[in-house]
């Protein structure tokens, strides 16, 4: 699965000369926690609401949610303070090519300590924007957990008749793979998560165990 398949196109952006209020307002219009700074095109950097609250002079307290209304006077304040001056100098701007495959996605926000990636083409383009949500809902879709069927939790050896067995075994019951996962646990059997499209898995769990699988939980969605 590439990152182009889980992003959020064409994402909500300011300019580093938009006013602090206006981006505000857009983010609380929209229940954004960052948003993309432009410059004539380019990605500058990401401005947060966090970055917002750092600024003592901003002071968003009072302000009607429902109408994203500011007084007179604080609207007077936040229309002087731009974009440029709440974002952060030197920021580590941290991208993704669309193309690039979830995993990569994740390992950069974990590494990084973030929760959303701007999205860039090889031109420089900012085509989207992804998010730990949006990496969230791909995994389990990957790991398959919201569909119909059974998950059959197995102790295996690490070896090539491993899969030949339980390959053998569900053919017999015609039934498909819908996800595998296979963990590495110390001094200890490797334990496989094997998810099938069936919830009538009761002959399969006996056939398991009689071609010695230690078959360790079972759990069945309808």
């Amino acid at each position: 699965m590439r990152v182009r398949d889980r992003m959020t196109p064409d994402p909500y952006t300011c300019s580093p000369d938009s006013s602090a209020g206006e981006a505000w307002k857009l983010m609380k219009e929209h229940n954004l926690t960052r948003l993309p700074v432009l410059d004539r095109g380019k990605l500058l950097g990401i401005v947060t609401m966090k970055d917002f609250g750092a600024r003592q002079d901003l002071d968003f307290r009072g302000t009607s949610v429902a109408t994203r209304y500011f007084s007179t006077d604080k609207d007077n304040l936040l229309n002087k303070v731009k974009v440029r001056d709440v974002l952060p100098p030197n920021q580590n701007l941290v991208t993704i090519d669309p193309d690039a495959y979830i995993e990569m996605a994740a390992v950069l926000l974990k590494d990084n300590k973030i929760s959303g990636l701007p999205v860039v083409d090889e031109k420089g383009k900012l085509v989207g924007i992804i998010t730990q949500t949006d990496i969230f809902g791909a995994f389990l879709d990957l790991l398959a957990i919201n569909r119909k069927g059974s998950r059959i939790n197995l102790r295996v050896k690490d070896d090539p008749e491993t899969l030949v067995k339980i390959g053998t075994i569900l053919d017999k019951y015609d039934v498909r793979v819908q996800n595998l996962v296979e963990m590495e646990i110390p001094n200890e059997d490797y334990l496989m998560i094997l998810r099938i499209n069936t919830t009538d898995s009761k002959a399969i769990i006996n056939d398991f165990k009689a071609a010695g699988f230690k078959v360790e939980s079972t759990l069945v969605k309808k």
